[in-house]
């Protein structure tokens, strides 16, 4: 994601705007952290996940895959870069859910993205797509993508938020 004040043009600035802000969390309480950002978000939407290494961004989709019916347990897709975890099929759909987890950390350039299928996976509205280290592809998010904050506190509880781009 751009940085929030980045101007397409000189009449249209981007403000980042709070829409969910969870309770400080331990790991016993995560579960419901994760339901009450699943109340945020929808299907088909990208979301930016910014955390210092260390402070839970992974155990946070892995228990997003968890909540919502994933058929493996989520783990950190550092080294193959897309992780997708399909949900277990309801009864009467036809829908196919996934849950993608990318983590760019490793990513050098731009022709790696494209190597991944970059503009697809933004476009999957089957999908909610989180993205680790969001920063080396910060020009290449969809406008409307969301940004999900976590935060370790000094008393080692997290504190998540989630933000989306508005033009002012």
């Amino acid at each position: 994601m751009k940085h929030p004040s980045t101007a397409d043009t000189p009449d249209e600035e981007k403000q980042l705007r709070c829409i969910w802000r969870s309770q400080p969390y331990d790991l016993s309480q995560l579960r419901g952290a994760v339901g009450s950002f699943f109340q945020h978000i929808a299907w088909g939407d990208v979301v930016a996940v910014q955390a210092p290494m260390g402070t839970g961004k992974t155990t946070f989709v892995s228990a997003l895959a968890q909540v919502l019916g994933a058929q493996d347990v989520a783990s950190s897709p550092t080294f193959a870069l897309c992780q997708e975890y399909p949900l277990e099929e309801r009864a009467g759909s036809t829908e196919k859910r996934t849950i993608r987890h990318l983590d760019l950390y490793r990513i050098q350039h731009d022709s790696e993205l494209r190597g991944l299928g970059w503009d697809e996976l933004m476009e999957d509205a089957g999908a909610i797509t989180l993205v680790e280290w969001p920063e080396r592809a910060a020009d290449h998010f969809p406008d409307r993508a969301k940004l999900l904050r976590i935060e370790r506190q000094p008393d080692g509880l997290r504190l998540a938020s989630l933000w989306v781009r508005e033009t002012a």
